[in-house]
């Protein structure tokens, strides 16, 4: 499939604020005439399966760190096939909650598996397909953890996993970072939501201008 749209992610440790900016863009570039979707890992039947019982706390440590791998990765080719290819296909802005990097950073850095074993199951699972550009929202972990506590949601059993697997994750997340620049855009993350919509709405407006994609009539959905 020709891909005529553009693809945005957005990434970082929980508590980073990605769900705001998600609907924040999403909202905003709407009304600058964009034909836009959202997306989560879990907008698909199985991939709700899948978030249910990798994060349920009942199976705790029985699920093994390639378990959690794979199961995300087939949850993602189904997003591929059910969401993400047919809206680009359409010319379509998609904004992703989460993509490939998640499992680099927290079944890779955070569980300790192999990178490359890591990208060789993307390439062959999911086709090498990548975001024009991910939004990496760089967030310290302390502030994270006290946003978590805040906002006093269930804990997930990723989410209730030690410091030093979040600390293992916010590693792998700047490492990626700094071996793609030119994909991985890092915005600090630490501020109020509304500096860092700016931001990452100036970032999106300057990346689409150079894209293919241009303003189209917004899609009743």
């Amino acid at each position: 499939m020709t891909r005529r749209g553009f693809f945005v992610s957005f990434e970082g440790l929980d508590g980073a604020g990605k769900s705001t900016q998600v609907a924040s863009l999403g909202a905003a570039l709407r009304a600058d005439g964009y034909d836009v979707i959202t997306v989560r890992p879990n907008d698909t039947p199985l991939g709700e399966l899948i978030s249910g019982v990798v994060l349920q706390h009942q199976l705790a440590a029985s699920l093994r760190p390639w378990t959690e791998a794979l199961l995300f990765n087939a949850g993602r080719v189904q997003l591929l096939a059910e969401v993400i290819l047919p809206a680009l296909g359409r010319g379509t802005v998609v904004i992703a909650d989460r993509f490939t990097d998640s499992t680099l950073a927290y079944q890779g850095g955070g569980r300790g598996l192999d990178q490359q074993a890591l990208l060789r199951l993307h390439r062959d699972c999911c086709g090498d397909i990548w975001p024009d550009l991910t939004v990496y929202l760089d967030l310290d972990q302390s502030i994270a953890v006290h946003r978590q506590h805040a906002e006093q949601l269930p804990i997930d059993r990723i989410e209730g996993a030690g410091d030093d697997f979040h600390a293992r994750v916010h590693e792998a997340f700047d490492r990626l970072a700094a071996e793609h620049p030119e994909r991985i855009a890092r915005i600090d993350a630490n501020r109020p939501a509304v500096s860092v919509s700016h931001d990452v709405m100036r970032l999106v407006q300057e990346r689409l201008r150079t894209a293919v994609t241009a303003p189209r009539p917004a899609v009743v959905r």
